[in-house]
């Protein structure tokens, strides 16, 4: 679609300048994307290969909880742990443009409770529970890294095409238009002065 402008050659200069800076962002906006989609493929595999982890942990604490909790009853089972304390810290790393969340424990403690009165299943499931919370913890930052990312790849995305599909088509044919109607102005010129000298001959 060609622009509404005036057709001159200072007309013709700025959207040649601002055809030759839509190139470039286009350009930079694509290398953006590419490590964007790599970036995420990456955090994608990682976030798989720590999901089946955690699911594996998880069997084994739901297993030896089960276990505990056949002996006793499950309100039992709570009351012989004190309550724990957990600690999370939030600390904002960069990806690209981007203020990805990266969370860390700092603080884990599990509540007490007496050896001889609990089954040694429940040691199972203390010790496993301990062992998944930074993993957790780290499924989360990547799940919502995946999601700033997705995200910026829908933004950049729509802008290269922008760019690519509606203004520096619409540039390139205004640039041609103006250079073409440009060439015509020159030429009738031409084209009159050498009639004028034609005249100019004859009279002499």
């Amino acid at each position: 679609m060609k622009l509404n402008v005036n057709p001159n050659r200072m007309e013709l200069l700025r959207l040649r300048r601002r055809l030759s800076l839509a190139e470039r962002g286009h350009k930079l906006l694509k290398d953006k994307l590419e490590e964007l989609m790599r970036q995420i493929l990456e955090a994608s595999k990682k976030l798989a290969t720590l999901h089946e982890t955690i699911d594996r942990e998880f069997e084994i604490i739901t297993r030896a909880m089960a276990i505990a909790r056949a002996s006793q009853p499950l309100t039992e089972v709570s009351d012989l742990i004190t309550d724990g304390q957990v600690k999370v810290e939030v600390e904002k790393g960069r990806l690209l443009n981007l203020a990805v969340p990266e969370f860390s424990l700092s603080k884990f403690e599990i509540g007490s409770y007496d050896l001889f009165l609990t089954e040694s299943e429940l040691d199972v499931a203390v010790k496993h529970f301990k062992k998944v919370w930074p993993e957790l913890l780290e499924f989360c930052s990547l799940w919502k890294k995946l999601e700033l990312l997705a995200h910026e790849i829908e933004v950049t995305r729509r802008r290269v095409n922008a760019l690519e599909y509606i203004l520096i088509p619409s540039l390139k044919e205004t640039i041609h238009s103006i250079s073409s109607r440009l060439e015509e102005i020159e030429r009738s010129y031409q084209v009159q002065l050498m009639r004028v000298k034609e005249i100019v001959r004859t009279h002499l």
